[in-house]
């Protein structure tokens, strides 16, 4: 027979702190980046400066090659199966063709094994080139900057920057999905205008340049340009909502109003196609119902004031 366990009192269940305490000092961490041209010349100052902004991230993915190995692959495969076919068709034992288990032609045997090894190279090089091509090309100013930063530092010799030579076989990350046109304006521009009088200071909050000393290089914090962003696309919706409503109830003419919603819908369908990532039917249905809540206002609206 089991003893009945003694129930112990809540007071002295003492919970232990999440972390053990001590008389030493607590270290205190601060973001503190190491400086790009801290870092020795050649490819480690390239490495440091390509992984300091999403950007600067530019490698090639050698289309071409991908390519022609593909080939190279598939007709290899081509080869296997052609043998395999004229195997089968030669197949003294037609039994060996409705049981595998009972298959004693061992050349059919290492051919399967051959072309499985084969294939399963193919599908994967096949796999990376699908995604390499899904990706979308690098913006020219994006690879100008990498470019200049090449030409004003040279961190490599010659015949081993010419990776930058062709454009068009450059692989960029995917760009993130809240990024949208106006992310892209104040980052083109953040350079030119953070330098002209009281717009200065604006722009200067918009700066992450702690990784680098070169004043050539201007990095920006991508949270702060998507708070910025945010903030003016938030500023844009509620007056594309407001503005044509209270010029809806100030005009009288039918015509005219029919014409305002017709510029205030074009307007909000562009900005929607130009802010934001949206597909052609999300658009179109945006739209539709944009145009359908200023129909509905104009239709419970009085002709006018007196």
């Amino acid at each position: 027979m089991q003893a009945p366990t003694e129930q112990i009192p809540m007071h002295f269940v003492q919970r232990l702190p999440a972390y053990p305490t001590s008389n030493v000092a607590r270290q205190c961490f601060v973001h503190h980046p190491t400086c790009i041209e801290s870092f020795q010349q050649g490819y480690p100052r390239l490495s440091a400066f390509m992984n300091s902004d999403r950007d600067f991230v530019t490698f090639r993915y050698f289309g071409r090659l991908h390519a022609r190995i593909l080939l190279q692959k598939q007709d290899e495969i081509i080869e296997l199966e052609e043998r395999l076919d004229e195997l089968d068709r030669n197949e003294a034992t037609a039994h060996f063709h409705r049981s595998r288990r009972h298959d004693r032609n061992t050349i059919r045997q290492d051919i399967l094994r051959e072309a499985e090894r084969k294939l399963e190279d193919y599908n994967k090089l096949l796999h990376s080139y699908y995604e390499h091509i899904e990706r979308p090309k690098p913006e020219r100013m994006k690879t100008q900057s990498v470019c200049n930063w090449m030409n004003g530092n040279k961190p490599l010799i010659q015949p081993e920057s010419t990776f930058l030579n062709d454009f068009d076989d450059l692989s960029t990350p995917n760009e993130r999905t809240d990024q949208g046109g106006l992310d892209r304006v104040l980052e083109k521009y953040a350079y030119s205008l953070r330098k002209n009088g009281p717009r200065k200071q604006f722009f200067s909050a918009l700066d992450d340049s702690s990784k680098s000393n070169d004043r050539h290089v201007l990095l920006l914090s991508p949270s702060r340009i998507h708070a910025v962003s945010r903030f003016l696309t938030t500023a844009l919706a509620v007056l594309t909502l407001t503005v044509p409503i209270v010029v809806l109830y100030v005009v009288h003419a039918m015509t005219s109003r029919l014409c305002i919603i017709s510029l205030f819908t074009a307007l909000f369908s562009s900005a929607l196609s130009w802010l934001t990532h949206s597909r052609n039917y999300e658009i179109f249905s945006a739209t539709a119902a944009y145009c359908a809540v200023m129909v509905v206002f104009v239709g419970n609206i009085p002709g006018g004031p007196s």
